[in-house]
């Protein structure tokens, strides 16, 4: 049985483009960035990235997420699918990174549940662990 152990909160704010009308519904662009902190890791690290969002005729989110955490040789990079509406998304995500600290990651799969406050963002991230 799978169990979540937390792994970090990502705090961010959004930037709302809209695209406009494409065949999957309306398109959005939402370029984000703040802060990620954990107890994995010292302070808080900056998060940036963008969510491709397409709207359903009768309301539902479908996200694609592309983000990085950290900086540098420490930046884990994160990519992510997922459902949302207006209180927030629900994520599935996998981690790309060069750091050997967080070399784990590059075999890990998260989930992340999130609340929308008008343009921000937070969003509490937890490793699926077996």
């Amino acid at each position: 049985m799978a169990t979540l152990t937390p792994f970090c909160t990502i705090a961010v704010d959004l930037t709302f483009v809209p695209i406009g009308g494409v065949a999957t519904g309306m398109r959005l662009d939402v370029p984000f960035s703040g802060t990620a902190t954990s107890p994995h890791w010292d302070g808080d690290r900056p998060v940036s990235g963008v969510d491709y969002v397409n709207v359903g005729a009768e309301g539902s989110q479908s996200l694609d997420i592309r983000g990085r955490i950290g900086e540098g040789r420490s930046v884990i990079s994160y990519r992510a699918i997922g459902r949302g509406d207006a209180t927030g998304p629900m994520e599935l995500l996998v981690f790309e990174t060069a750091n050997d600290e967080f070399a784990h990651l590059n075999n890990a799969v998260a989930v992340a549940t999130g609340t929308l406050d008008g343009q921000q963002l937070t969003l509490e991230v937890s490793l699926v662990e077996r």
